[in-house]
């Protein structure tokens, strides 16, 4: 069996129900664009890779690391990377994040 270190088991998505409280943020009618941009897509949980500055992603605490957990109350591990796209274009749409610290 191979020994992970720190770094790696840090980057190992676990089961919502184990995770640090996650926030829900919500971008409404006003929002034209989120401002962040991912790593991977789903199915699975994906980390936030960047965030436009004075973006809606910025001004609600969304920080790079981040882990989105769903959106609108559906879960990544299971979404399909088209119905993920297709979530966050509607407004107004619900983010489930686990803030990286």
């Amino acid at each position: 069996d191979k020994v992970q270190s720190k770094e790696e088991q840090r980057d190992v998505v676990q089961d919502p129900s184990a995770r640090r409280n996650p926030v829900e943020l919500v971008a409404d009618d006003n929002v034209v664009k989120l401002g962040m941009t991912f790593e991977g897509k789903p199915p699975g949980y994906i980390k936030v890779k960047a965030c436009s500055e004075g973006g809606w992603a910025e001004s609600v605490g969304i920080q790079p690391g981040d882990t989105i957990i769903s959106v609108d109350g559906e879960d990544l591990k299971d979404m399909t990377s088209e119905d993920f796209k297709t979530l966050c274009k509607k407004r107004p749409v619900q983010f489930l994040v686990e803030q990286a610290s």
